[in-house]
């Protein structure tokens, strides 16, 4: 069995909460992306991951696998690895456990290696032998900074992980007896009005990605439809993204906690007006498509 261990990436300085509550920090998220990467290109596909409860090794878990272009479905939290002893993997071929540093210099010991730990390393070992042998060390600071595109091993590089230059979206409507009407909602800056739109997450298509950023942006539940009402593309990241847009009749429009995103602001206006309003003038130009 090939076990792979990986050091959570670095959390926020100045973190005042508990310890197992420290979220990660912008260099902490690049690091565990570029392990990711490694991972993807080279095909390391885990059977099977874990992660320490603590919410640092959860998000270092996810930000690892999307960006070697996997789901996050199959992540489970287990509560051995914050003892830093080693979980029940019978049957797993390739594991990937993500802890704590400290927690994963613990298991290591368990193992019969002595070794240091940091954020953003990768143990790769032969666990069959008893103590286990390394195969390889990684770590995320020898790794290249620019991530391969379009994908894990693709010819391409970008200051990004591929999966965020594939983006999707939906024009929230609904219809009434003065015409079609656009839930338009204001960006996270508060400066200019958007529409509900984010990365399509791996292992989730266009459409279901797009409904998700709708109930998380603009706090709405409908229908999306199958077909999309078109694409456009926009510069960001130091390169090119690609936006699917899709039509979702508002069925539910939610307030509250229920809202993830309530410091938005959203109004409901006629469809023609939607262009005018928008930074983006491609939202407004779809947007049409519904009222035809």
């Amino acid at each position: 069995m090939e076990l792979m261990i990986l050091c959570a990436g670095l959390g926020e300085k100045d973190w005042h909460g508990a310890p197992a509550d420290c979220p990660l920090r912008s260099k902490g998220k690049r690091q565990v992306q570029k392990i990711g990467a490694y991972l993807g290109e080279r095909r390391l596909r885990p059977d099977r991951v874990l992660a320490s409860p603590a919410t640092r090794a959860r998000i270092s878990a996810e930000k690892a696998l999307k960006a070697a272009g996997w789901t996050t479905r199959g992540l489970k939290p287990s509560a051995a690895l914050a003892s830093g002893g080693l979980p029940e993997l019978a049957g797993c071929r390739r594991p990937l456990l993500v802890a704590l540093p400290e927690e994963v210099k613990r298991l290591l010991r368990g193992l019969g290696l002595e070794m240091e730990t940091g954020p953003g390393v990768l143990f790769r070992l032969d666990a069959t032998p008893d103590p286990a042998d390394l195969i390889a060390l990684v770590a995320a600071g020898d790794l290249p900074d620019l991530f391969p595109y379009p994908a894990p091993d693709g010819p391409e590089r970008r200051p990004r992980p591929a999966y965020y230059y594939r983006q999707s979206a939906v024009i929230p409507f609904r219809r009434t007896s003065q015409g079609t009407e656009v839930l338009i909602v204001g960006s996270s800056s508060g400066r200019h009005w958007t529409m509900p739109k984010g990365i399509v997450e791996p292992g989730l298509s266009p459409a279901a990605s797009a409904r998700i950023e709708a109930r998380e942006e603009a706090g709405v539940e409908g229908t999306v439809g199958h077909v999309p009402l078109g694409s456009f593309s926009y510069e960001k990241w130091g390169a090119t993204c690609e936006v699917t847009v899709y039509p979702m009749e508002v069925r539910k429009v939610l307030d509250g906690a229920d809202w993830e995103e309530n410091h938005r602001t959203r109004k409901w206006v006629s469809a023609s007006a939607t262009a005018g309003l928008l930074k983006q003038p491609a939202f407004g130009l779809l947007a049409a498509r519904i009222q035809a």
